[in-house]
C-alpha cells in the first residue's frame, strides 16, 4: 500500500466519480482509471466494483480506506511534529468554518495570523458545520470554529466565548409593543414565550445543519410544536424571509450585526435564555503544531 493509492481511493470515494477525482488529482481521467487498475492488481484484490455506472467500494476497499485513513493520521501527525521542531517556519492550516462566519471572522482574524506566521498557507473550507466533525476525523481538515451542539469523543474542544440564540420577528409584527414593554436595562433584548409564535411559520434551516438541531432541542425543551416550517441552509435568506413578512426565525446573536436586513427585523430572547458554545474543534490526541495553537488564542483573544 503506498500513501498515493489511499489518496486517490479517498478522492474517488469523496467525488463518486473516477472524472471528478481526477480533476481533483490533477491528472487525467484515463491516467487514474489505469493507476487503479494496476493498484488493484499490485493489491490483490478489487478495491471497486462497478454496477452500471455506479461505482462503489468492496467490502475488501472499505477495509482498505479505512486503514488508509489511519496511515494518513499517523502520516499527519508526523509532519506536525516535524514542524514543530522546525519552529513552523513553514506549514499548512485546513480550517474549516461556516460561510455565514467566514465572512466576517475570516478578514477579521487571518491578518493577525498572517503577521505572525508569512510563510503558513491557511486553506479554508467553508460549508456546514454538520459536516465538521467528519472531515476532522479524515483529517481534511486541522481546525473548526463552530457551535457546540453535542459533545464528540473522537474530538477535542476549546471554548471561545457563549452566544445567545433569538428569535427574529418582522418590524411591524403584532407582537412588536412588546419590543419596548419586556425590555429590561440588563437585557440586550426583551423577552418573548414561545407559545405566543404558535400559528406562525418558523423558517429554519436544513435537518443535517446544527443550528436546526438546536431548534429542534429548544422546541422539545419547551414542549412546542411549530404550526409549519419553511427548511433553508442559508442564514441570510432565513432573516431576508423574516423581514418581508414570510415567518419567524432563530438567529445567533453573534450573527445579527452582520445582516443585512437589520432594520427590518425584531430580534428577542427567548423567556428561557438560550445559549450556545463557540468552540474551535480537533481531532482528539493530535498535537498540533504550534501556529495552529496560536490560530486557537488569536480566536479567544479576537471574537
Amino acid at each position: 500500500m503506498e500513501i498515493k493509492d489511499i489518496e486517490y481511493v479517498k478522492a474517488i470515494v469523496k467525488y463518486k466519480s473516477i472524472t471528478k477525482a481526477a480533476e481533483a488529482l490533477y491528472i487525467s481521467q484515463p491516467s487514474l482509471s489505469v493507476y487503479i487498475k494496476n493498484m488493484q492488481e499490485r493489491l490483490g484484490f478489487e478495491v471497486f466494483e462497478q454496477e452500471g455506472k455506479k461505482l462503489s467500494l468492496t467490502y475488501l476497499g472499505e477495509e482498505f480506506l479505512s486503514f488508509g485513513n489511519q496511515i494518513l493520521k499517523v502520516r499527519e501527525d508526523f509532519f506536525d511534529a516535524v514542524q514543530n521542531i522546525q519552529k513552523n517556519q513553514f506549514g499548512r492550516l485546513k480550517l474549516a468554518i461556516p460561510l455565514l462566519r467566514s465572512s466576517y471572522l475570516v478578514p477579521e482574524l487571518l491578518p493577525k495570523f498572517y503577521q505572525l506566521y508569512p510563510n503558513v498557507e491557511v486553506i479554508l473550507k467553508e460549508t456546514s458545520s454538520a459536516k465538521f466533525p467528519k472531515l476532522i476525523k479524515n483529517g481534511d481538515v486541522d481546525l473548526a470554529l463552530m457551535n457546540r451542539h453535542h459533545d464528540d469523543k473522537y474530538l477535542t474542544t476549546e471554548k471561545i466565548k457563549s452566544e445567545e440564540m433569538v428569535i427574529a420577528l418582522p418590524s411591524n409584527h403584532h407582537l412588536k409593543s412588546l419590543y419596548q414593554t419586556n425590555k429590561t436595562q440588563n437585557c440586550q433584548y426583551p423577552s418573548i414565550k414561545l407559545d405566543m409564535l404558535k400559528d406562525e411559520l418558523f423558517i429554519l434551516h436544513q435537518p443535517d445543519q446544527f443550528s436546526r438541531q438546536m431548534a429542534e432541542d429548544i422546541f422539545q425543551q419547551n414542549h412546542f410544536h411549530p404550526k409549519s416550517i419553511l427548511a433553508t441552509r442559508n442564514i441570510e435568506t432565513a432573516t431576508n424571509l423574516v423581514a418581508n413578512q414570510m415567518g419567524v426565525s432563530f438567529v445567533n446573536s453573534s450573527h445579527t450585526k452582520h445582516l443585512n436586513s437589520n432594520d427590518k427585523v425584531i430580534l428577542f430572547s427567548l423567556e428561557k435564555k438560550v445559549t450556545v458554545d463557540l468552540i474551535v474543534a480537533y481531532r482528539k490526541g493530535r498535537k498540533l503544531p504550534s501556529y495552529a495553537n496560536d490560530f486557537i488564542e488569536i480566536c479567544k483573544n479576537n471574537i
